[in-house]
């Protein structure tokens, strides 16, 4: 399990290694709440608020609900809509709509069955407002989640890639997308929530330089 969270680890350190010349301080935070409900319907319920600009404005705000189906334990496959608000540093506002599809299930197990390493799938499809083409992108997300106190804290680590299908009008370019890597803590808070503040590393690849935003990172995570 250690090489494990060394091997999840190393990408975090690779993109947060090299500078590159457009970096960012940012803060991210937002709940997730999901489970199954009355029987195997799945429901995905996730709201996020993000600070750019050295936490000095709310750049990002998305409201993202889904339902589907819980076809075995700790796995689903659900269908959703992301209602995504982006504000510029220059305070112009973009607005999208984003249709998604997602597979998760738990990829290792600890002995008394509880997920260790979680795997998601995503596809998802990004329509900006004023433009013509659909964007089709892929992120493939990968956690593992480390016990290291009795009461339950964990030591998290997750890698997410993010990878355009298609070039669009918007400025998606076929290819790598973006990376997103973080390292954190897993705190119970009460029976079915945690919270998981870290840090997150976000490598935005474009054109000349890409983009570094390093980001203070918190998700309240409920489970119905």
């Amino acid at each position: 399990m250690r090489n494990l969270i060394s091997s999840l680890a190393l990408p975090a350190l690779l993109s947060a290694a090299p500078a590159a010349a457009d970096e960012d301080i940012q803060g991210w935070t937002g709940v997730v709440a999901q489970g199954a409900v009355k029987g195997d319907l799945y429901v995905w319920l996730e709201g996020q608020a993000r600070f750019t600009d050295d936490i000095g404005q709310l750049g990002q705000f998305i409201l993202r609900p889904a339902a589907g189906v819980r076809f075995a334990p700790d796995a689903s496959a659900i269908a959703g809509y992301a209602y995504v608000q982006t504000r510029s540093s220059a305070g112009a506002i973009t607005r999208e709509h984003r249709p998604w599809q997602q597979v998760q299930f738990a990829l290792v197990r600890n002995g008394a069955g509880k997920p260790v390493v979680t795997s998601r799938t995503r596809l998802e499809q990004r329509m900006v407002e004023g433009r013509n083409r659909t964007g089709w992108r892929l992120r493939q997300f990968v956690r593992a989640g480390v016990p290291i106190s009795r009461s339950g804290v964990q030591a998290v680590v997750f890698s997410e890639g993010f990878f355009n299908l298609n070039s669009t009008d918007f400025g998606a370019r076929s290819g790598v997308d973006q990376w997103r890597n973080f390292v954190g803590l897993g705190l119970p808070v009460g029976k079915k929530a945690r919270l998981e503040p870290g840090y997150l590393n976000q490598r935005v690849f474009r054109p000349g330089e890409d983009r570094t935003n390093h980001v203070l990172n918190a998700t309240l995570f409920v489970t119905l």
